[in-house]
């Protein structure tokens, strides 16, 4: 009995393989996260420097986009331009925000009607 169960947990593993496990996910530090916001008389923009955030993507080959949890309450989708999974290279976007990550570093840039906002660090494969 015990041989049978540990064939059938071994199979059901086998199974549920491709659907996610071993997926590789990104731990990403930023080091600057600054925006240009307008000021108070609103004449003029100003910059801001905000408190580095922590968070961590995956990317999803099948929908070819990037899966970002962290930056709100919902994981965040941006779609693919030029993602090289097998090199740790990615470009992204939503058509509001890029994210580029080369060599362990990357860079994120938002434009919205009234702000600009940047970021930039370090991610790290776990």
């Amino acid at each position: 009995m015990r041989n049978f169960r540990s064939l059938v947990l071994g199979l059901v593993l086998v199974i549920l393989s491709p659907l996610g496990w071993g997926e590789d996910v990104y731990y990403c530090v930023e080091e600057h996260n600054v925006a240009l916001r307008p000021t108070d008389s609103g004449d003029a923009y100003e910059l801001k420097r905000f408190k580095e955030e922590k968070f961590t993507f995956k990317y999803e080959a099948g929908e070819n986009r990037l899966a970002v949890s962290g930056w709100g309450e919902e994981l965040y989708y941006l779609d693919c331009r030029h993602c090289i999974a097998d090199i740790d290279r990615f470009h992204a976007t939503d058509g509001l925000v890029v994210f580029a990550l080369s060599e362990g570093r990357f860079n994120s840039v938002g434009g919205y009607y009234s702000s600009a906002d940047a970021g930039s660090g370090t991610c790290t494969k776990f």
